[in-house]
């Protein structure tokens, strides 16, 4: 039985279902966990057609962010329509969705990835005819229907939960091989990004700060949360003082809680990972360090003494060095000095 904890787009569970071995992907991000749903298809997924009589979107509807109203009740009737539908034509027309706002919303779209920008004087809001807007999702639904046609799925269909890390759905000393990527410590804010894909689904970040504050790695502070004074391990505690005592703005205040509050998630998750697992299972991290501005953050070593903590021991750790790093998104950052950054295979097994 194989768990990614923190499964994204289903490549850990993908991989599981075509070697023919059952599998269990989590991941809070609803989005995230669609993509994995229509990666996971065995079967062609038939497709939607078109929406029935368009709805009229509430006022504060969120897709209203980047599309005039007319626009944002077709897309609001296409998305109701494919929630309610089975679950291999909801997720084909979903994701189908989800490509399609992007595409039109490009021009929202700021330097960094990350970041979506939304309607204003200076950027209008788009507006497309229905016909046009049935005919791009039409077609987007064939191409990736056919796209997965070209690799159809065997083996057994994986388990896809919407949970978080810390609090996994899974039984205890059930898993045998952990395999994952997590949230790297960047403060890259995931829920921003796929802003306009949650919209699709009726979710507002702004309105509805839920999701957010609970995806690892936020850059919004939960305050009962960002426990400071924590115990971790020797490198964990190096870098809580590194920012602590760094000199520039906010590093004593918000960037310390921050930290300390992915620290925390990290440390609860793999609480729950040591919970779930068998002895004698393997868990194979893959984890990037990166910068807070100057200082370095040796997320391998954090990662790996936190499992040691945890009766986990070290097979093989294999450093890989990597040219480009999320922090490189930041243009303040830039302004500090940085060394090489590596990627880490991290090797663990269960005592």
């Amino acid at each position: 039985m194989v768990l990614d904890p923190w499964n994204g787009s289903g490549t850990t569970t993908l991989a599981a279902q075509m070697a023919g071995m059952p599998s269990v992907g989590v991941d809070l991000n609803p989005v995230a966990n669609i993509v994995a749903h229509l990666r996971a298809n065995i079967a062609p997924a038939s497709l939607l057609t078109s929406p029935p009589n368009a709805d009229i979107c509430a006022e504060d509807d969120p897709l209203l962010a980047w599309f005039s109203p007319p626009t944002a009740s077709r897309l609001r009737s296409w998305s109701s329509l494919a929630t309610s539908s089975p679950q291999g034509v909801r997720a084909l027309a979903l994701v189908a969705l989800f490509r399609v706002v992007r595409e039109l919303t490009r021009s929202f779209q700021g330097s960094n990835p990350t970041w979506v920008r939304r309607t204003s004087p200076d950027r209008p809001q788009v507006a497309i005819e229905s016909e046009e807007l049935d005919a791009l999702l039409l077609k987007e639904q064939r191409d990736i229907s056919k796209r997965l046609e070209s690799h159809m799925r065997v083996g057994v269909r994986p388990i896809l939960v919407n949970s978080s890390a810390k609090a996994l759905p899974i039984a205890s000393d059930s898993i045998d091989l952990v395999l994952t990527s997590p949230p790297y410590l960047t403060r890259i804010d995931y829920a921003v990004a796929y802003a306009r894909e949650l919209a699709v689904l009726g979710t507002d970040i702004l309105a509805n700060r839920s999701l957010r504050e609970h995806l690892m790695g936020t850059t919004l502070i939960r305050p009962v949360d960002a426990r400071l004074g924590a115990i971790y391990g020797p490198t964990a505690n190096q870098l809580v003082k590194a920012i602590s005592e760094h000199q520039s703005k906010a590093s004593r205040g918000y960037y310390l809680k921050q930290a300390c509050q992915y620290l925390n998630d990290l440390v609860d998750s793999l609480d729950e990972i040591s919970r779930v697992c068998k002895k004698g299972a393997v868990a194979i991290f893959v984890v990037q360090d990166s910068y807070y501005k100057d200082a370095p953050i040796r997320l391998a070593d954090i990662c790996e003494e936190e499992a040691n903590l945890r009766g986990w021991t070290t097979t093989e750790k294999r450093p890989f060095e990597v040219s480009r790093t999320l922090t490189s998104l930041n243009k303040a950052a830039k302004l500090y000095p940085k060394g090489k950054v590596s990627e880490t295979v991290l090797t663990l097994k269960r005592v």
